[in-house]
């Protein structure tokens, strides 16, 4: 498996040259917001109409003479798999380097009693909130969304940030809390459960002769992170095929949990993942976690991957099918009243 550590040493440049560049031409102008970039997120009626990308719907909008509501029996999740670590630009970012590897959505519907996944690319080209080593706002530039977590100085924040910039990426929709496990963390949940029954979708024997198409395993939880993060690098569009083998891995994750875990137990589960774990969440939303159906039927942003001028995979939106799924997850007709 091809490293990724000159990779991100790239990546992490490349960002920082744009933010310098960004941030002289911003004093020159007068234009640099030191109080960092805008969070509002007005509750209007917004129209689809036009070129121009909508920045916040509100909680009605007007979509070819229909009206639509925002689904108020919904709340969502935002989980965060969080790779090793490691110095990309000591001194610089406030953090210690990690990124958001892995990056579901998940949609709490009370009314289904029903949990939807939606997944979103790490390799997203949004613009990225920069920090410097005081934890102050010092510029945004596009980059791949998961380096938005590295600009971080404490787990808690860099999950703030991610929610604050998933949110925008998807047109405002509001994101109630988040659950983010290192790699340390997902090995040992499983191994806590005592490994994950998965049923190998295709063949992965590449990664482990076991690992035939069909095969029906138990995992522990060196092998669970294994599966999870492997990614042949050399591959364009290689995230795309590891991201739905993550899907399928979480919602094996899940069923586990609910087939053999309490609420108390998985509060014991992640005091035992200690510092690996970061989570906001209340008690009522890790029971609604534990008892509410995996819808079967995931979802993934819409877009494209193409090869970066520097060799590294992009993720670019398709705008139009994003405004389309959003309105399919998020939104409801309203009925003349």
């Amino acid at each position: 498996m091809k490293s990724h550590k000159g990779a991100w040493i790239a990546a992490a440049a490349a960002l920082l040259l744009a933010i310098v560049a960004g941030a002289i031409a911003a004093l020159c102008s007068g234009t640099a917001d030191p109080a960092g970039p805008s969070t509002g997120n007005p509750s209007v009626d917004s129209s689809l109409s036009g070129e121009e990308r909508e920045a916040d719907w509100g909680k009605t909008i007007l979509v070819d003479g229909t009206v639509y509501r925002l689904n108020s029996s919904l709340r969502t999740i935002l989980f965060l798999g969080v790779d090793d670590g490691e110095s990309v630009a000591s001194g610089i970012a406030p953090g210690e380097g990690r990124r958001a590897d892995t990056i579901v959505l998940l949609l709490l519907d009370d009314a289904a009693k029903e949990t939807t996944l939606l997944s979103i690319s790490r390799d997203t080209i949004v613009d990225v909130d920069a920090y410097n080593q005081n934890g102050d706002y010092a510029y945004s530039a596009p980059s791949h969304i998961n380096m938005q977590y590295y600009f971080g100085d404490s787990p808690s924040r860099s999950c703030y940030l991610m929610k604050r910039t998933v949110s925008r990426l998807l047109y405002g929709i509001q994101i109630d809390g988040c659950f983010s496990l290192t790699a340390e963390g997902i090995v040992t949940v499983v191994d806590q459960l005592g490994g994950i029954s998965v049923t190998m979708p295709e063949d992965y024997t590449d990664v482990d002769p076991r690992y035939e198409a069909g095969a029906q395993l138990t995992l522990d939880g060196r092998e669970a992170d294994r599966l999870f993060r492997y990614r042949d690098t050399r591959v364009v569009g290689s995230n795309e095929a590891r991201a739905e083998r993550q899907i399928r891995l979480m919602t094996s994750l899940f069923q586990e949990l609910q087939s053999a875990t309490s609420l108390s137990r998985l509060e014991s589960l992640l005091e035992a993942a200690g510092e690996d774990v970061c989570s906001d969440l209340d008690a009522e939303t890790l029971k609604k976690l534990l008892t509410y159906r995996m819808n079967p039927a995931s979802r993934t942003l819409p877009g494209t991957v193409v090869s970066g001028d520097d060799g590294h995979d992009e993720f670019h939106v398709d705008e139009a099918a994003l405004r389309k799924l959003l309105i399919e997850l998020f939104y409801q007709p309203v009925e003349d009243e």
